[in-house]
């Protein structure tokens, strides 16, 4: 059965410091410093005895006159993403990758998969944040910045 106990010891043998949310019993924090970006937050929620939730937070929020921009670059991006994907709080601006792993009839999640899982996200951030900032700080529109991105990973 999927527990926070169970989520911590991949995390110790990994040698990651991480965070018990004091309100939340299912759910673990994580500060990482990337490739690209400081500070990037993971939560990782147990939903439910056999699904987990991945969250990896973008360390800004997007301003209201760009999230339209934002949003449709986001939506370029995971039209070819196959595990998981980026969200944005049209609201409040906040950028996420989410990642939701399920688990089998063994209601086991192994270390590997565990640790793929783990990483996934900010490798997505890494990979595709350098477009949001070119949205946000360069002046490049949605496509601009998306064509940036293909060309230079090509």
């Amino acid at each position: 059965m999927l527990s926070r106990e169970k989520l911590e010891a991949y995390l110790e043998k990994e040698d990651i410091e991480y965070h018990l949310d004091e309100e939340d019993p299912d759910r673990i924090l994580v500060v990482f410093q990337t490739k690209a970006l400081s500070n990037v937050s993971l939560d990782i929620t147990i939903l439910n005895s056999r699904t987990v939730l991945f969250l990896s937070r973008l360390p800004l929020s997007v301003p209201p006159e760009h999230r339209a921009a934002v949003c449709e670059y986001i939506t370029r991006v995971n039209y070819g993403v196959v595990l998981g994907g980026f969200e944005m709080n049209l609201d409040e601006g906040d950028v996420n990758y989410k990642i939701v792993g399920a688990l089998g009839r063994e209601n086991e999640i192994d270390r590997e998969a565990f640790c793929r899982l783990l990483y996934l996200g900010n490798s997505m951030l890494d990979k595709y944040a350098p477009g949001i900032l070119a949205i946000l700080y360069g002046g490049k529109t949605a496509a601009e910045a998306y064509q940036s991105f293909m060309k230079s990973n090509n």
